[in-house]
């Protein structure tokens, strides 16, 4: 059976990945695969934190070969592997047992009382359609559209508040995994709590150390990227390409401190892989908020205003598009303050109101830069001076010339400019991944 959640934190509290490890952890001995955290569309404006969505696959074990996943109360996690098919054969009829114990454990977990906090919890006893995983990637999609489906499935579903959830709760169910990354989270509930700056550097130094991984520090800065605001039950949260690499980095943990081995756990996720990045083709139209690859020319001068925000324009065949870094990518905007007239560029980004937010670019060729000078008189050869109007004007016969242009020696290089770490999106491919091998096996795990 498949069980979908989503939309039960708010903005200043709680984490589903959390009510997703309770969970699991009642139900450790029949977790077929693993726990899947799948990030959805980024521009919806009524997400909570990150858009994350959960789904957790529940079957009749037989196989004797195992893998830990993680530790819930200081007791081994493991499930066991499904390599030899594809989509088990779930019962038609389903555990009822089950389903309440899962409602109870969403009721007790999720943020009550908040106006945007609308749970949904789905039962399936068959994988979604994976078109639903796209669009939920692209667009906003109405709960009714969601609630004929499960409908038309024979699905089970429970509704809190407006219920919204289940539109996450059956879009992760429904994601393919042709990408896939991994994150391992460590809990203390109900926050995580004070952890020293040391031991916040250890840990983020332990996690660099590994190539598999990523978004873990600025080492610009030497700020440590794995600990969110004190707020949720997270206490830090490591992110990588290989599953094994995670075990081996939370064991290094431990054997330097020992509290941090009791409550952890690895999701399969969608995190890194430019999932939502569609390639603009020739001809297409931007729709609101879908995000893009776009290749165009920059046609207007970088300019910051007020806030800190920084917007210049691109020409992108015969349209006119504004594209913006905000303040919180910090370095990132001084380099693409250099971005000149002409340059060719590839960027990435979410797309509303006429303009690009920009997640990450390439400096594919930079153009030439020209520098405007006095030219010296075609009829004597004698200097000229500036009259206005890009007129010039010979000293000693008053013959007007045009001015000349002449490439500078100035050279600027190819490049691939991101945000730093802790201001990049969830879903943003970071250039490092950039030909990275996603596993895409959703049943080895």
């Amino acid at each position: 059976m498949w069980i979908g959640i989503d939309d039960t934190d708010s903005r200043n509290a709680g984490c589903t990945t959390y009510i997703a490890f309770r969970i699991v952890s009642t139900f450790a001995d029949r977790i077929i695969s693993l726990p899947r955290l799948v990030r959805l569309n980024p521009n919806l404006k009524y997400k909570t934190r990150g858009n994350g969505a959960l789904s957790i696959r529940i079957g009749n074990r037989t196989e004797e070969t195992k893998t830990v996943i993680g530790k819930s109360d200081g007791k081994k996690i493991s499930l066991g592997l499904q390599n030899n098919e594809m989509e088990p054969d779930f019962p038609k009829t389903y555990d009822n047992s089950m389903i309440e114990q899962v409602v109870g454990i969403v009721e007790e977990y999720y943020e009550k009382n908040q106006t945007n906090t609308n749970p949904g919890i789905v039962f399936s006893n068959k994988k979604f359609d994976t078109d639903i995983y796209r669009n939920a990637l692209e667009r906003d999609i109405p709960v009714d559209y969601i609630e004929e489906i499960l409908k038309k499935t024979d699905s089970i579903y429970r509704k809190i508040g407006s219920g919204r959830g289940i539109i996450g709760a059956v879009s992760s169910i429904a994601w393919d995994r042709n990408r896939t990354t991994y994150e391992l989270l460590n809990y203390k509930y109900p926050r995580g709590g004070y952890v020293d700056d040391m031991v916040k550097t250890i840990i983020g130094k332990i996690a660099e150390s590994y190539d598999s991984t990523f978004n873990n520090m600025e080492m610009k800065e030497g700020k440590v990227c794995l600990f969110p605001k004190d707020r949720t039950p997270v206490i830090y949260g490591i992110r990588g390409l290989v599953f094994d690499d995670l075990i081996q980095i939370q064991e290094e943990i431990n054997s330097r401190f020992p509290d941090f081995d009791r409550n952890y756990m690895i999701f399969a996720t969608n995190q890194g892989t430019d999932d939502h990045i569609l390639r603009l083709e020739s001809g297409m139209e931007l729709r609101e908020l879908s995000s893009y690859e776009i290749t165009g020319y920059v046609n207007e001068l970088p300019l910051r205003k007020e806030g800190g925000h920084l917007f210049f324009g691109i020409k992108y065949g015969v349209t006119d598009i504004k594209a913006v870094a905000f303040e919180p990518s910090k370095g990132f905007r001084d380099e693409l303050e250099k971005l000149e007239i002409g340059d060719h560029v590839k960027l990435f980004g979410s797309y509303a109101k006429g303009t690009i937010k920009i997640e990450k670019l390439e400096l594919i060729h930079p153009s030439i830069i020209y520098e405007r000078r006095s030219p010296l008189c075609s009829r004597c050869g004698s200097r000229t001076s500036n009259i206005g109007s890009l007129k010039y004007r010979c000293i000693k016969c008053g013959n007007v010339m045009e001015p000349e242009y002449v490439k500078t020696n100035y050279q600027r290089m190819t490049m691939k400019l991101e945000p730093p770490a802790y201001a990049r999106r969830h879903l943003s491919m970071p250039w490092k991944l950039e030909n990275a091998s996603f596993r895409s096996n959703e049943y080895e795990f």
